[in-house]
């Protein structure tokens, strides 16, 4: 039996006290560029999270003590990547990355990094025409906004409705689980910010230019996933679907602290994860390795992710 409820509330008590680990000194990297059949795609990183080993929700019998937690640590090292995508006069970002001055980036300060990368890359704000959102986190979405202004002030930010009024629902912000208080809150100032460009989506949508928004949800009621067809090749840019690629492939079973739907993420896990498999997609994951890049094949009950 998987013990969520209370990691879950160490979770929620983590982030609300501001994580306490001293961060790494990171040298910087230039953004990756690559080409997915006719599709040239740029993966920039926002840095990496330290995140305390016991959000990754297993059995607690099997967990403790292992080779696995060994392998990976306390706090274990969270990569954390967007992407961009240029076609038509069409530039698009794939998530946006943590920002400045919330929440996150106080408790977690090796993040923020992705306007630097975006800036070696030659993306500059203002040429930047479609955001799309996978989940309203704040390490996906903060840096849509700078202040109470849209960082990127000609892009369309495309998000799922569900999300949208999840997050946004009145009296959330005060009303929710109390370590997720400052959670809500970020999103809420960051939603007010970019209320004029919002457009919202059923979680499915076609956006032209090969970029389809997929349902994905269970980590947040809105999460979705996103397909760029460059024809002979796909990619599917995937969220929070898997958190570490030492965890949630070959262990597709176990949750994560901060899903609000667990059993749902991970029935959601299984299936994109086995779709990606069959149909010989490329998988870029906010959370593996940067540049978060691999193929993925089936491996005894879960996966295994081969890095690009």
């Amino acid at each position: 039996m998987l013990q969520q409820s209370i990691n879950r509330r160490t979770a929620l008590a983590y982030l609300a006290a501001g994580a306490t680990t001293t961060p790494l000194a990171m040298p910087a990297f230039a953004a990756t560029k690559f080409t997915v059949g006719n599709a040239s795609v740029t993966a920039s990183s926002d840095g990496h999270f330290l995140m305390p080993s016991d959000f990754f929700l297993m059995p607690s019998d099997f967990f403790l003590g292992t080779p696995l937690r060994d392998q990976l640590g306390d706090p274990v090292q969270i990569a954390a990547n967007t992407y961009a995508y240029r076609r038509g006069g069409k530039t698009f970002l794939f998530d946006v990355g943590a920002g400045a001055g919330d929440f996150i980036t106080q408790s977690f300060p090796t993040v923020s990094k992705l306007p630097e990368d975006l800036k070696m890359a030659g993306i500059d704000p203002e040429e930047v025409t479609a955001i799309v959102i996978t989940h309203m986190h704040p390490d996906h979405i903060r840096s849509v906004a700078i202040g109470a202004k849209p960082a990127f002030p000609n892009a369309t930010v495309h998000i799922a409705e569900a999300d949208w009024n999840f997050w946004n629902a009145e009296g959330f912000a005060g009303s929710g689980p109390e370590g997720m208080r400052p959670m809500i809150a970020s999103v809420q100032e960051t939603s007010q910010a970019i209320k004029g460009n919002i457009a919202l989506h059923n979680g499915s949508a076609d956006l032209g230019q090969g970029v389809t928004v997929l349902p994905a949800v269970g980590h947040t009621p809105g999460h979705t996933a996103i397909l760029l067809d460059g024809g002979s090749q796909q990619l599917m840019i995937t969220g929070d679907l898997t958190v570490h690629e030492d965890v949630h492939f070959q262990n597709s079973d176990y949750g994560w602290a901060l899903d609000v739907d667990g059993e749902q993420a991970v029935e959601t896990r299984k299936r994109l994860l086995d779709t990606i498999a069959t149909d010989r997609l490329i998988m870029a994951a906010a959370h593996v390795t940067r540049p978060g890049l691999g193929t993925v094949e089936r491996l005894g009950i879960g996966f295994k992710i081969s890095r690009l």
